[in-house]
């Protein structure tokens, strides 16, 4: 936080000299303790915060990915003559224990192109896939195990 703060300073103030980087370093030295006693920062909350950026970046990074592949995948689909579509409904259990990391998982199933999420009730996910084969890996597929790494680095 205290770095973000500092940041911010540097970028709102638009020069960069020893003034404004001493003045600065204050300010969001103060406005960091101030959130410490108000708001429930710590210094070792915000140290797992940084742990867990590398683990959200990779996650977002294999989401565009599979955002691009499922999309090229559904305009092959739609595209290919005389190919039924079998839409599919499936219901399955996410083991995540966090509802931020099943929310997560809701976001990357609907992001995902040809996937929607219906449903979701607690643990239960309903998933409408636009073919059978969008359908495949989505218990239990990767998502899923990188949501699992990222709330076991809490």
């Amino acid at each position: 936080m205290l770095i973000l703060l500092f940041g911010l300073w540097i970028l709102l103030s638009g020069r960069l000299d020893l003034e404004v980087c001493i003045i600065g370093g204050a300010v969001s030295a103060a406005l960091y303790l101030l959130a410490c006693k108000t708001l429930g920062y710590s210094p070792r909350g915000d140290w797992k915060a940084l742990k867990k950026t590398g683990h959200a970046i990779l996650y977002l990074i294999y989401l565009v990915k599979e955002m691009l592949l499922a999309g090229l995948v559904v305009m092959r689909l739609i595209y290919t003559k005389g190919r039924n579509m079998e839409p599919k409904l499936i219901w399955f259990r996410t083991d995540l224990t966090h509802q931020s990391a099943r929310a997560a998982l809701s976001d990357a199933i609907t992001l995902t192109a040809g996937t929607i999420v219906v449903s979701q009730e607690g643990n239960l996910l309903c998933v409408h896939a636009l073919d059978a084969s969008l359908a495949e890996g989505l218990e239990h597929g990767e998502f899923e195990r990188k949501l699992q790494g990222m709330e076991r680095n809490v």
